[in-house]
């Protein structure tokens, strides 16, 4: 009988022992990401195969304390073309400066391109000093599209200083961000 119960307590020292095994796993692309978007890089892509065949441009709006500057709209890329395939990339790159972002745009099938967004300097009280500090994020598409209509994509918001609490912060709902960012990008296309 003894020598059941030692056979058995030796199983389960073995089996729990193998539970708490740490074991290598084969390195993904996803595993990537996190590093890349710590190092400034952001991809957004969207399924845009609902215009394939269309006429599109690239544009961008440019805002100022929630109201757009005057040479807004803009094109990013300065001609119409033929969209060919059904995914677009948005994405942002790391700058050589601080005060210009890196946008790139790439249509499976169309086209690659990229432009740059001039940045604006926030002062950070606390600190006592101007800081470039800005985030994209993601629309939802909206339904349905419109043709010759601004199809927000992506938006690019300064932070902002944040008296109360002495720091800066760009967080909330785009809804929410829009109100308090004193500097903000909208990037999307229109189709004709």
């Amino acid at each position: 009988m003894r020598q059941a119960i030692i056979t058995i307590l030796l199983a389960l020292f073995a089996v729990a022992g193998q539970a708490q095994e740490i074991k290598m796993n084969e390195t993904t692309i996803n595993d990537y990401i996190p590093m890349l978007n710590a190092k400034g890089y952001q991809a957004y892509s969207f399924d845009v195969s609902a215009i394939k065949g269309k006429n599109v441009t690239f544009n961008v709006r440019e805002f100022v304390n929630g109201k757009e500057v005057e040479d807004s709209p803009r094109l990013l890329f300065p001609y119409y073309f033929e969209a060919r395939g059904d995914k677009l990339v948005y994405g942002f790159l790391p700058s050589d400066n601080d005060s210009t972002a890196l946008c790139y745009f790439n249509w499976e099938n169309t086209l690659r391109s990229g432009s740059s967004l001039k940045l604006r300097q926030l002062y950070w009280e606390s600190e006592n000093k101007y800081v470039y500090s800005y985030r994209p994020d993601p629309f939802e598409p909206t339904s349905p599209l419109e043709k010759d209509t601004f199809i927000p994509l992506v938006y690019y918001s300064s932070f902002w200083y944040d008296a109360e609490d002495k720091l800066t912060r760009c967080c909330g709902s785009i809804s929410d961000i829009i109100k308090r960012s004193p500097h903000y990008y909208i990037l999307g296309i229109k189709y004709y």
